[in-house]
């Protein structure tokens, strides 16, 4: 990633305490900042990272590429290997990702514009574009909203680093996926205000229960100051720890109407989404799927709040599209709703009550592949996917990964499939023509590969 970074050497060592004998040029200025060698230009700042591999073993390059300098683990052995001249270029830190943080945050806390971040077991993207197209009026300078996915902690400081003196409003989705990481996420952005769209059962492995879960989501208020406020749904599980928690923060509790509004009601329901009825107004919703409508009534919850006019409150709905591999129908010889990007046990029950809404009296089959990070849990929420399954009573449940046999054998006539082309091959040979087949799974499942073998089938 790289962003505009104007910065001085003098302002970044203000923010260090480990480089006291400092006798460089601190007259030099930064203009970008990035965490890859591969995207460097002139005077950008590289900020290696620890991963798969450790970024000091490109500081060279980055150098090479034309960056001013760079940060550095104190003592790390990088530093012995380069030539005298470019031991001149670090700047020592501790913990560079860490110090990726306190550049986010020291950047964002230079302005004053309305933070809004965005947490959630499922739908924090949903909830993301929709208040985007919320807050679209807004002049396109004055208007930051998260890129994708990038929601972690190397996602969200370069979601601030894009912040200006003419940002009126950021939009900043948080992920996770260990204990604490939220708490850092809202200690860097400092939200003004926040959104929990549930609390599910995503990454119950790391976290061990859904009590951990819990307080990792409401740990999203860490970093707001008193005043702040919070929005939730009415049948977010452990409301009572989230009114306690607000309540000792002094941060303020806006709950909405997770099922029903008396402002935006359902008035019919379509195969490929909803008309609904706003104030006299008729608006369609274009995506299947009752639970999603959650996010919709997030989103005008915060319209109210801020006072956004009907009109725009209205476009944001109408003008909303699922983002890639997210719940995209896609026709030919199958119809399929590819929404392979990702799962979880509340994700997947939702695309499957969108997928049997979109299909009505087409045969339908549910192609389901592990969803991860469950650890011991994993048995039991497959289980659960199967029994909800079964209770529909019609449709083709096909799974893959070892972990959906506990699912498979909730259904009766379920199959569970080891490899991708055999699983391909028995569709393209025993589903009928114009069937609707949903493709869901957890990312590292490649669940994509499946949509595509699929779509390029011509029968």
């Amino acid at each position: 990633m790289i962003a505009p970074f104007e910065y001085s050497l003098s302002t970044l060592l203000s923010l260090f305490s480990m480089n006291p004998d400092w006798e460089k040029p601190k007259n030099l200025k930064f203009r970008w900042i990035s965490t890859s060698s591969k995207e460097i230009k002139k005077g950008t700042l590289f900020v290696p990272l620890r991963g798969e591999r450790d970024g000091h073993q490109f500081i060279k390059d980055a150098l090479n590429a034309g960056a001013s300098g760079f940060l550095c683990e104190k003592n790390h052995p990088i530093i012995s290997t380069l030539p005298e001249e470019d031991k001149k270029k670090a700047i020592f830190v501790k913990d560079t990702l860490v110090s990726l943080g306190v550049l986010a945050n020291y950047h964002r806390n230079r302005f004053r514009p309305i933070i809004l971040a965005i947490t959630g077991s499922s739908g924090k993207t949903t909830t993301k574009d929709l208040l985007g197209g919320l807050f679209s009026f807004l002049e396109p300078k004055s208007l930051v909203v998260t890129e994708k996915n990038y929601n972690n902690e190397i996602g969200v400081p370069f979601t601030l680093f894009r912040i200006t003196e003419f940002t009126r409003v950021v939009i900043c989705e948080m992920g996770m996926n260990h204990r604490g990481e939220i708490q850092r996420l809202s200690l860097i952005a400092n939200p003004t205000h926040s959104l929990i769209t549930n609390i599910g059962s995503a990454h119950i492995q790391n976290l061990k229960s859904r009590e951990n879960i819990a307080e990792e989501k409401i740990d999203i208020i860490s970093g707001m100051k008193p005043g702040g406020v919070l929005f939730v749904p009415d049948d977010l599980d452990f409301l009572n720890r989230v009114k306690i928690r607000t309540k000792k923060s002094n941060v303020g509790l806006v709950i909405w109407n997770h099922s029903r509004n008396p402002i935006l009601k359902i008035k019919t329901i379509q195969k490929n989404g909803f008309l609904m009825e706003m104030k006299s107004e008729i608006i369609q919703w274009k995506i299947p799927g009752s639970k999603l409508l959650s996010n919709v009534r997030g989103m005008l919850a915060i319209g109210q709040y801020f006072k956004i006019n009907d009109l725009q409150i209205r476009n944001a709905i109408k003008s909303y599209k699922s983002p890639n591999k997210r719940l995209n129908i896609k026709k030919g010889f199958f119809t399929i709703i590819d929404d392979s990007y990702n799962a979880n046990p509340e994700s997947m029950l939702s695309s499957i009550d969108a997928s049997i809404q979109y299909a009505g009296d087409k045969e339908i089959v549910w192609v389901l592949g592990t969803m991860k990070e469950l650890g011991k849990f994993s048995k039991f929420y497959h289980e659960q996917i199967g029994k909800e399954i079964r209770k529909i009573g019609r449709g083709t449940l096909l799974g893959f990964g070892e972990e959906t046999t506990p699912m498979i054998k909730q259904v009766p006539n379920a199959k569970h499939f080891k490899d991708k082309s055999t699983l391909c091959n028995f569709i393209k040979n025993q589903i009928p023509k114009n069937a609707v087949i949903l493709v869901k799974g957890s990312r590292s499942m490649k669940m994509e590969e499946i949509v595509s073998e699929l779509i390029s089938f011509k029968g």
